[in-house]
Order: C-alpha cells, then sequence, then structure tokens
C-alpha cells in the first residue's frame, strides 16, 4: 500500500469514528484525534466519562468494519457462483 493509500485509509476511519461518536452522543476532537464525552473535560469525572466513550465508540466501530467485511465477502463469494 502506498503511503497516500495510507493516509487515506485513516482519514477515513477517523470520519467513520466521527460519525459513530456523533450518533452516539459524543464529541470526536480531530486535534487530538480522542473520543470525549460531554462531561466537564479537565476533571476526574470528565476523564473517566472519555474512557467509556472511547470504549463504546471504538467497539462500535469494529463492530461496524466488521460486518462491512463480511459483506466484502459474501458479495465476493456471490459473484463466483
Amino acid at each position: 500500500m502506498d503511503n497516500q493509500s495510507k493516509i487515506n485509509a485513516k482519514q477515513a476511519l477517523n470520519n467513520m469514528k466521527m460519525e459513530i461518536a456523533y450518533e452516539l452522543g459524543y464529541n470526536y476532537n480531530s486535534e487530538t484525534n480522542k473520543i470525549e464525552s460531554n462531561a466537564p473535560q479537565g476533571t476526574l469525572e470528565g476523564a473517566a466519562k472519555n474512557v467509556l466513550a472511547g470504549e463504546e465508540v471504538g467497539g462500535t466501530t469494529t463492530r461496524k468494519l466488521v460486518e462491512m467485511g463480511e459483506e466484502i465477502l459474501l458479495n465476493e463469494y456471490n459473484n463466483k457462483n
């Protein structure tokens, strides 16, 4: 994979995380590449809720990526038969 493809793939993944974060009611900070909860930032509560938000967004992102991969594999299989 060439360098531009890697950059494009990373941008697409970041866009996906941002969309999922917003769908779940969280913020995606593109400067830090971090998911932020709506709790006050810079507090212990905010940090703890950010971790939970990141886990939820990461889990949802993983599930969606697996679903996309499964769909691609099924389409390839069905097109061969």
